[in-house]
């Protein structure tokens, strides 16, 4: 049987503001985009992922959504949408866009209206509690550790946001609701796009208000994730991408493991996953993520959803720091590690723009240099405690959103063509661009650019990586991830340590006996297996038997 197109593909997710400044304002654009498809082709790449392009007041990046169906004019116009979709199609190259139908902006035209009066006809689109003695309707706390409500004085009541005031939550209860969510997706399938991340997709179904909220920090927030009652909603939603052809990717926090299965599988809602679970801090400065965990916890998703249900793959993206500074200390060896790990793994994987040139965490100079705004919240709450402004510049941007969104280091002048360009850019851009940048990179053979051209070529040509099953291997030793990825007579056993040391592992004697060639390494010399061997410091091999 043939797989789906998606199942043997590699995506690149794009973050619009910050790939490439055409028109020279300081911020990424669609024509910038368009610029580059042939880099993408080249690097490997099968579609591209772009994060919201919609008409937003841009409180929260894009994902506040005041017109579904209009580019925002920072991003450029209609035309210069309709010329990158043709363009990326004539490279063979899918587009899929970030939809966001948990919520919408509060300068949406429903909203606007529904906030005017009870009897407005779009008044049911949203969530809403009559005021009592002028406080919220209960004490849930949203992921900002916020209220959940927000009082509109017009209508005199509680609207509920899951995330920011301006972003109100749609009822998804209402069935116009459901009818013009449907027409909208239907509306961007005529336009020839070829699916959607879906955001905050396990919020839909929301609990009954007296429902309280679990005091425990790792379940606070569970409440409001993959309640019963959602399969509807997506059922519904699953129905027209299938019928529309459209691939899909859904973020879906709440949703673990062992439950993933019925998201993803033959009988789910989406084609694949995002799970978050892989994420875990060892340190808050410097940023260290613990190995271990990342380790477990994708041996854990791999080995459950080995035959039925699919998950889309990545370690960085537009929500999270550069993975090379929390998993390698901006070692290059590190990156080239990370990028095989990403596509010897059973899924979809996700390249995050500059992922793939090794770009790292910024040192900020100053809060005034950050635009994410819980970081300069962070700065002033550790100032108040007693923290240096250094101290507290160090703990509120060493894990910041910022660090993943400042500009695409094209050329040692960043996204721009000069130095004054890339001084004036909406983020600064990272200091180190005059040592990594795509230019730099594209000369060198020995570059984490070609390593991933070279890995990507690798995976293309690769069945067992492609859709091959997952086996995990114990090595002894807790920074040294093992595993094998096998199809009937094929066989890969992937070695990645993530330690800055030399160590020693030991393999079970019925993997170390078979004769494994070695035929990706990112270092000098790959080590002979055997029961016992050293393997280098953030050494990645692939063997064949």
């Amino acid at each position: 049987m043939t797989n789906p197109w998606w199942q043997t593909a590699v995506g690149y997710q794009i973050y619009p503001r910050s790939f490439q400044d055409s028109n020279h304002d300081g911020i990424g654009d669609l024509p910038g985009i368009t610029q580059h498809l042939a880099d993408l082709k080249w690097l490997g790449v099968d579609f591209l992922w772009l994060n919201p392009i919609y008409q937003s007041p841009n409180i929260d990046n894009g994902y506040d959504i005041s017109d579904f169906q209009a580019i925002d004019p920072e991003y450029g116009t209609w035309a210069d949408f309709e010329t990158l979709l043709t363009q990326a199609h004539a490279h063979d190259l899918r587009v899929i866009m970030d939809l966001v139908v948990n919520h919408t902006s509060d300068q949406h035209r429903w909203f606007q209206e529904a906030r005017q009066s009870k009897t407005s006809p779009y008044h049911d689109y949203y969530i809403w509690q009559a005021n009592v003695d002028g406080t919220p309707p209960n004490n849930w706390t949203n992921f900002t550790d916020d209220s959940t409500w927000a009082y509109n004085e017009a209508t005199d009541e509680w609207y509920f946001h899951l995330f920011a005031p301006e972003q109100p939550d749609l009822n998804w209860e209402s069935a116009q609701v459901q009818t013009e969510i449907i027409a909208m997706i239907n509306w961007w399938a005529d336009q020839k796009i070829d699916g959607f991340r879906l955001d905050a997709l396990s919020h839909l179904k929301k609990v009954p208000i007296n429902t309280p909220q679990p005091t425990d920090d790792a379940e606070h927030f569970s409440i409001f994730s993959n309640n019963p009652g959602i399969e509807v909603f997506l059922q519904k939603l699953h129905a027209t991408f299938k019928e529309r052809g459209l691939m899909t990717v859904g973020e879906a926090g709440g949703v673990h493991a062992d439950t993933a299965a019925v998201w993803t599988g033959p009988s789910g809602f989406m084609d694949m996953i995002f799970e978050l679970e892989h994420q875990s801090r060892a340190s808050e400065f410097p940023p260290q993520a613990d190995i271990a965990h990342l380790f477990n916890s994708l041996a854990e998703w791999e080995t459950t959803l080995n035959q039925t249900g699919w998950l889309g793959l990545y370690l960085e993206n537009h929500d999270q720091p550069r993975s090379v500074t929390v998993y390698g200390d901006n070692h290059p060896t590190a990156a080239k590690a990370l990028a095989t790990l990403l596509l010897t793994l059973r899924g979809t994987p996700f390249i995050f723009q500059g992922q793939e040139l090794g770009m790292t965490n910024v040192d900020f100079a100053n809060v005034e240099q950050t635009d994410d705004p819980p970081v300069a919240e962070t700065y002033n709450r550790l100032i108040a405690a007693g923290n240096t402004s250094v101290e507290a510049l160090q703990q509120a941007t060493s894990w910041s959103r910022d660090n993943s969104r400042t500009p695409y280091q094209w050329s040692e002048f960043g996204f721009g063509e000069n130095a004054t360009e890339r001084d004036n850019s909406w983020l600064i851009t990272n200091a180190n661009t005059a040592t990594i940048n795509h230019v730099n990179e594209l000369a060198d053979p020995a570059s984490v650019l070609n390593y991933y051209q070279k890995m990507l070529q690798f995976r293309k040509n690769d069945v067992a990586l492609q859709t091959g099953r997952f086996k995990r291997i114990q090595t002894g030793v807790l920074q040294v991830f093992a595993y094998l990825r096998y199809l009937a007579t094929e066989q890969r056993l992937i070695l990645i340590n993530l330690s800055d040391a030399d160590v020693q592992i030991t393999l079970p004697a019925e993997i170390s006996s078979l004769d494994w060639t070695a035929v990706l390494n990112n270092v000098d010399v790959a080590p002979e297996i055997a029961e016992a061997f050293m393997i280098a410091p953030y050494q990645a091999v692939v063997y064949t038997d």
